[in-house]
């Protein structure tokens, strides 16, 4: 399994912690997208069997995730918002194709990537608020160290759906490509209160 090339600093998890109700409305918008994401491709592909089922279990995760995150929000009484675009994955969907297997194995390498900085990132906060005193916090670290082994379970769909639709001799050359882009757009995201 592959491994990303840049690490989000440790300064992004302590600014999202101390602004978690900023951060929540862009987590709930970034599980929903994700679920969204996933159904567009059984939609898109339907013939393709093994990729429908692995993307309607995602899609069910996603948006369960969201369902989650939404209560938390309702908890804590702060409101959906609008969406944002997200500069971190329009980055990466800029150097994506758009036609035929090149699309499918640019979407799937795209969805591991994601998946796993969205894993990196909720470990961090997970282990940033249950590091803070308070019964609250460490629920809440809970929360985020399940939804990080969540992503990394969703990272490997993706990407053994790339190898068993596209010959590893595409995947892993283009797998390359991606993985230096999102280092560089990582290293150029500024600290915010949300996930990318």
């Amino acid at each position: 399994m592959f491994k990303l090339r840049a690490t989000t600093p440790p300064e992004w998890a302590t600014y999202v912690a101390d602004h978690l109700d900023e951060f929540l409305p862009d987590h709930a918008a970034a599980e929903r997208k994700a679920s969204a994401n996933a159904m567009h491709l059984v939609v898109r592909y339907p013939d393709k069997l093994d990729l429908v089922d692995a993307m309607i279990e995602v899609a069910r995760e996603e948006l369960e995730h969201f369902h989650q995150v939404f209560h938390l929000m309702r908890e804590r009484n702060i409101a959906l918002t609008r969406d944002e675009p997200d500069p971190y994955v329009n980055a990466l969907l800029d150097h994506s194709r758009s036609s035929g297997s090149d699309r499918l194995l640019d979407r799937l390498l795209l969805g591991s990537i994601i998946e796993y900085r969205g894993c990196e990132r909720f470990a961090m906060l997970g282990r940033e608020l249950a590091a803070r005193p308070g019964a609250e916090e460490a629920e809440l670290g809970e929360f985020y160290r399940v939804l990080a082994a969540s992503e990394a379970k969703h990272r490997g769909d993706f990407y053994e759906l790339a190898l068993q639709y596209i010959e590893k001799e595409k995947v892993e050359p283009r797998l390359d490509e991606f993985l230096d882009v999102e280092a560089r757009v990582v290293e150029e995201l500024p600290i915010r209160a949300a996930l990318h």
